[in-house]
């Protein structure tokens, strides 16, 4: 929730300074990887990502983006995981006017090869923000590009005996990795709107509720080896 809060403002914002901006989401993959190789995986991630967008022709017309880190768990074999990149850009109108500007799939597709240093064709995914109705950018779309690239990092998973290695690999490969960060005009806007860090800032306020704040209740969880199970003290 205050992912997708602090990244809505944020995006209100880019759009009221440059209104002629045009949105884009990006998703890069590599292939799935063993759990003991995930740590350094995410860490390649970031460092290829860093390379994509030191690139002439994507940082050319590029305003802003906003990259999240997602890993999702492979169903075929065990002990495999999907890290992948999900990242909303905002480019200047001159983006699509030519070649010389507009970045196609294959284009995309081979600079990431590249920027990966891969010995394989990777999937890659870029498509505008619009309306799948009238083919045209508006504001749901945009929104729904905002909750995809701000969700959790990790889709939601049994805490039991079953999953206990699954939890044990995502901890470890996920340990001291951002999730999620700005750059450009996106994360000038959030140093502007004095937002803390995410994941190291409180959660007292996640979302635009201006209410008075509850004290809440305390609840406190043990584990239950017999049972398996959590139980509330």
């Amino acid at each position: 929730m205050k992912y997708s809060y602090q990244t809505s403002c944020i995006v209100e914002k880019a759009m009221e300074k440059e209104p002629k901006g045009r949105f884009l989401f990006l998703t890069l993959t590599i292939k799935n990887v063993p759990g003991n190789e995930l740590n350094q995986a995410m860490s390649d991630l970031t460092k290829s990502f860093d390379r994509l967008f030191k690139r002439t022709k994507v940082k050319k017309n590029l305003i802003g983006f906003l990259r999240a880190t997602e890993v999702t768990v492979e169903e075929k074999r065990k002990g495999y995981y999907h890290p992948h990149l999900h990242v909303l850009m905002m480019m200047s109108s001159n983006y699509f006017k030519n070649y010389e500007n507009y970045i196609n799939q294959k284009e995309w597709t081979s600079f990431w090869e590249k920027s990966a240093k891969l010995d394989y064709t990777p999937v890659v995914n870029i498509k505008a923000v619009k309306n799948k109705d009238t083919n045209i950018f508006d504001k749901q779309g945009l929104k729904k590009s905002i909750l995809e690239t701000s969700k959790y990092p990790v889709k939601p998973i049994q805490f039991d005996e079953k999953n206990l290695k699954v939890v044990d690999d995502l901890y470890k490969g996920l340990y001291r990795k951002r999730q999620l960060s700005y750059g450009g005009l996106f994360k000038e806007i959030k140093s502007e709107l004095k937002f803390d860090d995410v994941e190291t800032g409180d959660l007292i306020k996640v979302d635009e509720d201006t209410g008075e704040i509850s004290e809440g209740t305390k609840i406190i969880a043990a584990w239950d080896w017999q049972r398996k199970n959590y139980f509330i003290k």
